[in-house]
Formats: structure tokens, C-alpha cells, sequence
């Protein structure tokens, strides 16, 4: 199995470097930048991947040293059709701390999913054929463009995995977009929510 990690973005805000860097030689990097909005540069993303693997990187975000071989891992050992993980938080701020993320519940039920989004978006990864099954990313969206897109995972009846190993490094910091308006983005999540009740 070939991973192809996808790093897609408008510009450089200065960690660009550290999450190419974080990506090892055995994987694919698809460096995917464009105009658009995270998502439409991630799909253009996938159509350029040969690997059978897809894994979302953000610009500001890294991969452990041990991602890869543990996301074929899981692949293997589950046979899963997508799957997520630990990760640790980065603080940017401050003295940059660490705060490990260990999801509360491993394999959610869609309606678990639906009130409490428990998976860590750094550390999704998808067999290449979802994207042919179900669909892209859906483009429209602002904010939670992968929270929608576990919740259609899981409503299409797909496999998740679990790996309990640590996957991604999510940085904090005050220019990311969660940081955006929190009543907008509040209603954009719950119309996702609604689209699945």
C-alpha cells in the first residue's frame, strides 16, 4: 500500500516547510495549492494521487515520524475503507505545549458522531476509492468540511478504523480558521448535523 499525502493551501504562513518536512520519502506528497477554499485544493489533490491511501495534511499541521507506517498498518489489520487516530495539540503560544488528544470514543455510531464530533480531523486518512463511492469534499462548505465528510462516510455504511498511536501534530494558533466567527461557524455545524438526522 502507497500513501499519498495531500498538503493543500493558499499560501505559506510560515510552517509550510515543517509539514513537508514531517512527510516521509516513501509517501507520495501532493503539494496542492490553489485560489480556492481548503477543500477544493485538497480535491484537485486527489485527482493528482496514485497512492492508495489518502491522508489530509494541513499546512501548519505534521505528521508524527511514525504516521505512515502506522496508517498502513491499520489499512491492513482492520480493513477498514478510512480511519483516524491520536494526536498531539500544538500550542503555538506561550511556551509551545503539547496536549495529547486521545479520542473519548474509538468508533462512533453516526448519532454519536452527530453530537459529539470525537475524531480528530488531523489525523483522518481514506482508501483511494471513497473519494470514487461517495464524492469529494464537499466545496460549499466554510468550516467543517471534514467533520460533514465523516458524517457521510458513516451514513454511506463505510468501515472506520481506529490506530492508538499518536498521528498528527495540530497546531493552535491564533490565524487558523476555527478561530474564525464562533456563532457562524456554529450554525454551519449544526446545519451539517441536520443533513444526517
Amino acid at each position: 500500500m502507497r500513501v499519498s499525502v495531500i498538503i493543500p493551501y493558499k499560501e505559506d504562513r510560515g510552517w509550510l516547510q515543517k509539514a513537508i518536512d514531517s512527510v516521509p520519502k516513501e509517501a507520495e506528497l501532493i503539494l496542492s495549492r490553489g485560489n480556492g477554499n481548503c477543500q477544493q485544493n485538497f480535491n484537485n489533490g486527489i485527482r493528482k494521487a496514485t497512492g492508495d491511501i489518502i491522508r489530509w495534511l494541513h499546512e501548519d499541521d505534521m505528521l508524527t515520524e511514525n504516521c505512515i507506517p502506522d496508517t498502513i498498518k491499520t489499512f491492513e489489520e482492520q480493513g477498514c475503507d478510512w480511519m483516524h487516530g491520536n494526536a498531539y495539540n500544538l500550542h503555538d503560544t506561550g511556551h509551545g505545549r503539547i496536549i495529547p488528544y486521545i479520542p473519548p470514543v474509538k468508533y462512533p455510531t453516526l448519532n454519536e458522531l452527530i453530537e459529539l464530533n470525537t475524531i480528530h480531523a488531523a489525523t483522518l486518512a481514506y482508501r483511494r476509492d471513497v473519494f470514487d463511492r461517495i464524492g469529494f469534499m464537499d466545496e460549499g462548505l466554510v468550516w467543517s468540511e471534514e467533520f460533514e465528510y465523516s458524517l457521510r462516510c458513516l451514513s454511506a455504511g463505510l468501515k472506520l478504523g481506529y490506530c492508538d498511536k499518536f498521528l498528527a501534530y495540530y497546531r493552535v494558533h491564533p490565524g487558523q480558521k476555527s478561530n474564525a466567527d464562533q456563532v457562524d461557524r456554529a450554525i454551519n455545524r449544526e446545519n451539517i448535523r441536520d443533513r444526517y438526522r
